[in-house]
């Protein structure tokens, strides 16, 4: 098996990572594995739900309600057939 290098890097885009020390290994093909070093902060999705409906409610977003979408619904339904 060959040499397995360990760096850290950062991901500049979804293609690009710049690593924090030089690896000696020749150009070409390498194998990659990428493991985020950030903390990911998983909020129970009633709380991010919660958050979602007070900044609309705080832009003045009013929802449809519920004949506005059945009337949409249908004519969406009735195009189908044309």
């Amino acid at each position: 098996m060959a040499d397995t290098y360990t760096a850290i890097g950062t991901l500049v885009d979804g293609r690009t990572v710049t690593l924090n020390r030089e690896i000696p290994v020749p150009k070409g093909k390498v194998r990659v594995v990428v493991k985020s070093l950030e903390k990911v902060s998983k909020r129970p999705v009633r709380d991010v739900l919660s958050d979602i409906h007070k900044k609309q409610n705080a832009r003045g977003h009013k929802p449809p309600v519920r004949e506005q979408v059945d009337t949409y619904l249908q004519a969406e339904r009735d195009s189908w057939n044309d």
